[in-house]
Formats: structure tokens, sequence, C-alpha cells
């Protein structure tokens, strides 16, 4: 306390020049604190710097080959100039292979520009069914709606979507070479579609390729953004709900609408992966369905297809059921718009075949239904998990015959299963020969990866093929369409053909409300509308015409 007091009596009674005295001999203490803090900073500019150059390093190796990270989240890669909510999620986004370092000052403006969300040319390639063509016309919808340039070849596109189907085994080989040759083309590819969605392997064994789940098909945007710039994407998880009807789309037929009325199915049949991909049925809404159909309606659409898994099973899920669907949609849709059903599984539709008949009988509805059998062997069947008989089938087909005149019927046959023996094959040439079909969809037996029926031991490989040219023969020895040649009947044009134009000026293509193909000269005025056509001529797949008039 003492020398506190002292020293302050001292400063207290310091002179001026003893002030001047203590502050030059304080100036060397603080130079070489100002030193130490100059030293101080350039160590630490000379530690963050390596710091730096080793986490470049790091980053680097990071992103080579089998070293890539994931991002936490799609914001880490965006541009900053536009961000698409809401963000990709944790393990979805892995950043690009890092190539030669690039020096910013050398990038041009032009490239910069082709950077920009939106501005590159994509080339969407769909394989499969009805439902597979709508799901790829929605995702082309989306892609141009935001600003993206949709070409129609490899070649022409910076990126491509190959929108794939995992049904057949072909189907999907054509799939997985097209995305090995859009990779040695240098473009970016998005596998989207049944593929990815059965098997999530692949994002482990095809490298620098995006998936896009059948479910996630609304995000088709976010993921080419970041598939242009280099990045990989995968969104794989599978969601409860399905994309909104309401999504931009482009038709591939101006005319013909494509509608998904519900995906997924109920059955667990032995040889197929569509399960796998669609998972149980989720149905759309009716009020949902009629939306859509009125505005596509509305944009000059004059036939709309029902697309499903399984029509039959429609609405199980939402407390309603096909025949409600079909009778209020049929109600709804403007006189000039015809109404064509789904493929539909036996078992579902069975309980409802008297209202299905009446739905087909309306003059805006075609007589139209698919339903695949797969076996005239009860014995098949079971081993196909098919859940009704031979028997069930014939129910169902004889009273839409009965009830339906000239009903268009079209099944599914799958040649050489592995427990087929030349007994059942027998009796599957049988039953074709008795509903003599309009349309058979033949398929060989390939073994599905994951499926119950790859585990069976196959039948010899010339089986397969020898029954699948058996029944093709039988397919295509009878004229389907001889009854109509001299009629008149009310034709909807939907299309064009280039084709099978005599002329090289193309035909313009119609269906009857029994489904006939029609095909009468060039004339683009019909299209979207209605004419009487007189059948001067017919063959197995197709009928050709003269337009009489009596346009609607």
């Amino acid at each position: 306390m003492g020398n506190t007091l002292s020293s302050q009596s001292l400063v207290k009674s310091a002179t001026p020049a003893l002030c001047l005295t203590l502050a030059f001999s304080l100036l060397p203490l603080l130079w070489g604190r100002t030193r130490e803090l100059r030293g101080w900073k350039a160590d630490h500019e000379d530690h963050r710097s390596l710091t730096d150059s080793r986490s470049e390093r790091l980053q680097d190796k990071e992103d080579e080959p089998g070293n890539r990270q994931v991002k936490h989240d799609l914001e880490d890669l965006a541009s900053n100039v536009h961000v698409r909510p809401p963000l990709l999620g944790l393990g979805e986004v892995l950043r690009k292979i890092r190539g030669q370092p690039v020096d910013s000052e050398a990038e041009t403006l032009s490239t910069e520009s082709a950077r920009l969300p939106g501005k590159q040319r994509i080339h969407v390639k769909t394989f499969g069914c009805p439902h597979n063509q709508s799901d790829g016309e929605y995702l082309a919808g989306q892609l141009k709606d935001y600003g993206y340039t949709l070409v129609e070849t490899l070649e022409e596109s910076d990126a491509i979507v190959i929108n794939s189907c995992t049904v057949k085994h072909p189907s999907e080989t054509r799939a997985l070479n097209l995305v090995s040759n859009a990779q040695q083309a240098g473009k970016g590819v998005i596998l989207a579609g049944c593929v990815p969605s059965s098997n999530k392997k692949l994002a482990q064994t095809l490298t620098g390729v995006s998936m896009l789940d059948v479910t996630q098909l609304d995000r088709i945007v976010e993921v080419v953004e970041e598939t242009v710039k280099g990045n990989t994407v995968q969104l794989l998880d599978k969601r409860g709900d399905l994309p909104s009807l309401s999504l931009p789309k482009v038709r591939k037929h101006r005319y013909a609408e494509i509608i998904t009325i519900n995906a997924g199915c109920l059955g667990n049949c032995t040889y197929c992966k569509t399960k796998m991909s669609r998972g149980k049925v989720v149905s759309y809404s009716i009020d949902a369905i009629i939306a859509r159909a009125l505005e596509a309606a509305s944009e000059g659409v004059c036939q709309i297809e029902l697309a499903s898994e399984d029509m039959g099973a429609y609405g199980l899920d939402i407390g309603t059921n096909i025949a409600e669907l079909l009778l209020r949609l049929s109600d709804a849709l403007p006189p000039h718009v015809m109404l064509r059903t789904g493929m539909t599984n036996p078992p579902f539709i069975m309980q409802h075949v008297d209202q299905i008949i009446e739905v087909l009988n309306r003059p805006n509805v075609h007589a139209f239904m698919h339903i695949p059998v797969q076996s005239g062997s009860d014995q098949v069947l079971r081993a196909m998990r098919r859940e009704y008989t031979v028997d069930d089938f014939s129910y169902l087909a004889d009273r839409l015959k009965a009830g339906v005149p000239d009903l268009f019927l079209l099944t599914d046959i799958i040649c050489g299963f592995p427990t087929e023996s030349e007994e059942d094959w027998r009796a599957t040439m049988e039953l074709c020969r008795k509903y003599q079909f309009q349309g058979i969809h033949i398929s060989q037996f390939y073994a599905r990866p994951g499926t119950a029926a790859a585990r069976l031991k196959p039948l010899k490989s010339h089986v397969g093929k020898d029954r699948y040219r058996e029944l093709a023969e039988l397919v295509t020895s009878t004229n389907r369409n001889e009854g109509l040649l001299g009629r008149e009947e009310r034709v909807w044009f939907a299309d064009t053909e280039e084709e099978r134009s005599k002329s090289g000026h193309g035909q313009t293509v119609g269906r009857t409300k029994t489904f006939a193909k029609v095909l009468v000269p060039r004339d683009d005025t019909l299209l979207g509308r209605s004419a009487q056509v007189r059948i001067t001529s017919t063959c197995r797949l197709h009928v050709e015409g003269q337009v009489l008039g009596d346009v609607r």
C-alpha cells in the first residue's frame, strides 16, 4: 500500500522533463513488442498458407475416383446466384471429380454463361410402359419450363436423362448401354426410372452417373443443375406420396394424353421387378385425375389413356375403386375426347365387371381392355404367383366379350417360364387360339435379378425361343381387322406417320371406337378432331380409309 502511494506521489510530482524521459525509455520496449507482433503475424500467414496448401492437396486426393466426399448439402455446390429449395440432403450429392487446376482468370465469359442453370441442351430418352412414358413427359416438361433446351439426339446434347425400364432384360440392357455411350461421349448422365429405383447398388458401380427414384421425378431440375456442373446426385430414397399431376409436361403426341392413376401393385409375381421399383399401390384422387384430364382437353387433346401397373387395384388405398373413377371421369370429359383404359390384372377387376362393361359401352370410351394372362396353365400361374386361375381369366374375358361388341382385348404371354412343361405350353397356345386376342405382348422369359423366379432352374435356351416363335406365327397369321372392310366408322385423329405413306407426304392416324388403327391421307386439320371414315383396305395391324366428312 505504501509503495503504491509513493508511486502516485512520484507521478504527481514529476516534471514534464521527467515525463519525456520516461516516454523515451519506453520506446525500445514498445518497438520490441511491435516486432514480436509482426513476427507472429508473418509466422501465422506462413502457417495458414501451409495449412491451405495441405487442405488443397487433401481435397484433390478426396476428389479422386474412389475418394469422393459426400457433401452434406446442395448449398455447398449450388450457384451463389440461384439455389432451388428444398435443398438436397445428406449423402445425395457427390463433389465433381477434379482434373487439372483451372486458372480462374483464364475462364471466359462464354464459359461462365454456359454454366448458368437452364442454359444447356438436354436429351430425354424414355423406355418402357405408358406409365414410364408419362413420367418421361413430366421430366421433359419440367426441364423445358425451367429454361433448358430439349434436343432429339444424344449428339446434340450437353446432358442426357435416361428414363429406364426394368420389366424386361433387353430394355434394361439398352438403357445401361446408353449410359455407357453417353459417358464415353462426355455427356452428363442422369439415370431415372425403374432401373435405379429397383437396384440401389447401381449407385456404387456406375461412377459419375446421377440417379433419380421414380417417386422423385419432380426434382429433376435440381439433379440436372448439379449434373451439368460436373457433380453426381443420387436421390434414391422412396417417398410415400406421388408427384403432382399438375407438373409441366411435354407430350410425345400433342393430341394424346397419358394420365397415371396409380403407381405400384399389390401382387407378388415371382418374375417381376416392378414392385421393387414402384412399391405398393398409391392412388391419385379422382378429383386430381379429372382435373388433369380437363386441363389436357382444354389444350386440344382428343385421346386420354390411363396408365397403371394394375388399374384394377386403383383406389384400394384411398377408399374408392376403378369403377367409380371410370364412371365419373367419362361423365366429366368433353364429347370430343375419347378415354382408353389401362392395363389391369384379373383379380381386382373381376368384382367390377358389370360396371366396366357399362363404361366400355359409353360413346366416349374405347372398347379396349388390356388384361395379361401370362400363361394358359394353372401350374405355371401358381409358380408365377399370379393369384388367379385360367378359369378366372376365362370368366372375365367371356363376360367382357359378351357384354362389349367388337371388344379389343389385349393380353401378355411369357414363353419358357422355368416350370413350364410342353403340356403347359400347349394349354397356353390353346387359350390364345380360343380368344383370338386382337393383340398379344409376347415375352421370352428372362430371369430378373432379385426375383424368386431367378432362383429356379431355367429351361434350355432354345425352348423359350421356339415357343416365342410359335406364338408369334399364330399372331401374325390372323388379320384381326378383316371385318372392318367397307364399313363406315367414326375415327378420332391424334397423330401423323411418315413411314407407311406411299405418297411421301405422310398419313394422319386415328382410332375407331373399338381401337382399330386407321390411316388416311395426311390432313393436319383433322388432328385433335374426329370424322366419319370409310374403310377401304385392311391388314393385321391397321386399316386404311377415306374421310367422308362430318368432322367434329
